[in-house]
């Protein structure tokens, strides 16, 4: 069945070579950068977290009353993954802070089972069908379901970032408008969505005021439509390139060739050697590896579907 992620589609839209890179070829590099590793651990984390308590109770006061045991299987997680290899940037606040310290650490401040919302899905897989003929669907995966204190759905995704975004910066941000529309035509109830954003930039008087931030954001219906509409255009783009041969597709992967594009795009090294003519085939096997693709299994909402 073919399929396009929003994640595929933003590589596609970034650069084309990019997208021939990790989607053509299905590479990922071996060693991740510190800025997306530290990404991948605090997720890790926080999916154990709201994991445990969703595997305890899907009710409020139950997760609330449980909230410290979860922190703890938070913190062995944690633990886990140092002894793993996980190591901070340098340039970066240390991850055990930003999550587990006791003033502003996330855990202490952590705003949505300690205010009676909800967790109704932990690292949600869900599968639209959008052509039947084709059998062409949009595969995602959502960070945290939940329902707010006025029994609202509501669809969160985990930011670890250096900088809060802006409201500029999420009016043109993709993401959650796209889940809400997904969500919908699936049939659930979704109201809003909303960014919970952990800061990883090193602060020297950090509070939990700057270390988090949880953006609430309520798109129209025009908003949530047009993206989506948006995501199976480019969907169609790129399943039509697919269906040429890798040679094809290598030939029509232009580059963007963008200074800020580049300079954190883990192809810089493969690419930039490509176009001078170099042989990357070392590098391939080196630096690396085929990108292990997800299995999708549906998740379900409790009562959250229109009847």
């Amino acid at each position: 069945m073919p399929s396009v992620s929003h994640s595929e589609v933003d590589s596609y839209l970034l650069c084309r070579r990019k997208h021939y890179y990790g989607y053509g070829l299905s590479l990922e590099r071996v060693a991740q950068s510190n800025s997306l590793a530290t990404g991948t651990a605090g997720h890790k984390v926080l999916e154990v977290f709201y994991g445990t308590l969703l595997g305890i109770s899907d009710k409020a006061e139950e997760q609330k009353s449980n909230f410290l045991w979860a922190v703890e299987q938070a913190k062995e997680a944690f633990d886990e993954l140092v002894k793993e290899g996980y190591e901070d940037g340098s340039n970066r606040a240390k991850l055990e802070d930003i999550l587990f310290h006791d003033t502003y650490g996330y855990f202490a401040n952590e705003f949505l089972v300690n205010n009676g919302w909800r967790i109704l899905g932990v690292e949600a897989e869900f599968n639209l069908l959008y052509d039947e003929d084709k059998q062409a669907s949009y595969p995602f995966v959502v960070d945290l379901i939940v329902q707010d204190p006025e029994g609202r759905y509501v669809v969160i995704d985990h930011k670890f970032v250096y900088d809060f975004y802006t409201p500029e910066q999420t009016d043109l941000q993709p993401q959650i408008p796209k889940y809400i529309g997904a969500l919908r035509a699936l049939g659930h109830d979704v109201s809003y969505g909303a960014y919970n954003m952990l800061r990883t930039r090193k602060l020297k008087e950090p509070t939990s005021d700057s270390m988090q931030y949880f953006m609430i954001l309520k798109p129209n219906t025009e908003r949530v439509v047009g993206t989506f509409m948006e995501q199976l255009g480019v969907a169609t783009e790129i399943q039509l390139l697919k269906e040429l041969s890798l040679d094809e597709q290598n030939k029509r992967a232009y580059r963007t060739a963008n200074k800020m594009v580049c300079q954190s795009c883990s192809f810089r090294d493969i690419c930039s050697t490509e176009l001078v003519g170099g042989n990357v085939e070392l590098m391939k096997k080196t630096e690396y590896k085929i990108r292990e693709r997800r299995e999708f299994t549906p998740a379900t909402i409790e009562g959250s579907t229109n009847e």
